[in-house]
């Protein structure tokens, strides 16, 4: 039923709008620099995503993740960040994590993925803060897998700190995999994760 909406014109894919408009059809890259042009280019003013996703649609492209890109990127814009309104949620005290005594406790996130990728491809960035003195380190990543995960542990933290006695992270699956788990109990480190929506 969906193909009927689509139709073939000399070898480009267009989608047909509700005023029977043809919209056409195209990838994640070309798309990446539409958002940019509409959204903060020559005739860009920083509009909401709902009128940067009609802009883009007036302007007679399509793809099927349009609303949620349009989010992403505003979300992600560094000059919205710095001279928009702030918004004013309630404030909460704030709760540290206090480890007693060195080499004890680590916490581990990752950054990502990151649009567009570093001139050598890096596209993710590995977060390590050592709890007792709050020490960062960090390491950018092509693609982020648990044997990355377990060479960044193993070379950035083991090899220079000591073995720590635990290792807090979210459960995504290049933290909770197998081969992370293994790796841990073969070390003696204990495994803990940060609560969900909470890190």
């Amino acid at each position: 039923m969906r193909a009927f909406n689509y139709v073939l014109v000399e070898e480009d894919l267009y989608r047909k709008d509700l005023d029977s408009l043809l919209l056409r059809c195209i990838g994640f890259p070309e798309a990446l620099e539409i958002m940019k042009q509409v959204y903060e280019g020559v005739c860009g003013t920083h509009q909401s995503r709902v009128k940067m996703r009609w802009l883009i649609r007036r302007y007679g492209y399509y793809w099927p993740s349009i609303p949620k890109d349009c989010i992403k990127y505003s979300k992600g814009c560094q000059p919205c960040q710095k001279h928009g309104n702030i918004q004013r949620i309630r404030s909460d005290e704030l709760h540290n994590v206090v480890k007693p005594w060195p080499f004890r406790g680590w916490a581990m996130d990752l950054i990502g993925k990151i649009y567009p990728a570093s001139s050598k491809d890096h596209s993710f960035i590995l977060v390590a803060t050592y709890f007792f003195t709050k020490w960062v380190e960090t390491m950018p990543l092509k693609k982020a897998e648990q044997g990355d995960v377990i060479k960044f542990v193993k070379e950035n933290i083991i090899h220079r700190f000591g073995i720590p006695e635990s290792l807090t992270t979210y459960q995504g699956t290049m933290f909770a995999g197998s081969d992370i788990k293994e790796f841990a109990e073969d070390y003696g480190i204990k495994l803990r994760n940060s609560s969900p929506r909470y890190p």
